[in-house]
């Protein structure tokens, strides 16, 4: 599982990063929203907020459940967040591979693919008992 949470954190750094960039108003929109935007609206930045958070939130919970990083919450609940962040990035990973934006189609599914995979496994692999 080790091998699979490193795989999918390196994968995963990406969409957060984009995130924070556009969010600070890089020209980046080609990557996110359909390429409808080259810079994010200022009014629209604030909505990158939670995403970004939650995504933090998921690539802990891949660290964790992963044991590379340490328990801080429960195992069980750690269990249940890497099924629901597995379970949230496969229809994350289906919608960008259906963009309309070339570039986020390709860049941006094919990391969300290689994440959603390892999370997928790290989930799986806490059903054998705690990490």
């Amino acid at each position: 599982m080790v091998i699979a949470a490193t795989i999918g954190a390196v994968a995963f750094l990406p969409s957060i990063v984009l995130n924070i960039a556009l969010a600070c108003g890089a020209p980046w929109g080609a990557y996110a929203m359909n390429a409808q935007h080259k810079v994010i609206p200022p009014e629209v930045r604030k909505a990158f907020i939670v995403p970004t958070t939650l995504q933090f939130v998921a690539l802990f919970v891949l660290l964790s459940a992963g044991g590379i990083l340490p328990e801080i919450i429960p195992f069980l609940i750690t269990r249940i967040l890497a099924f629901f962040f597995a379970l949230y990035l496969t229809f994350y990973a289906a919608t960008v591979l259906f963009s309309t934006s070339y570039k986020e189609r390709t860049v941006m599914g094919s990391l969300a693919v290689v994440s959603t995979v390892c999370f997928w496994i790290v989930a799986f692999g806490t059903l054998g008992g705690q990490s």
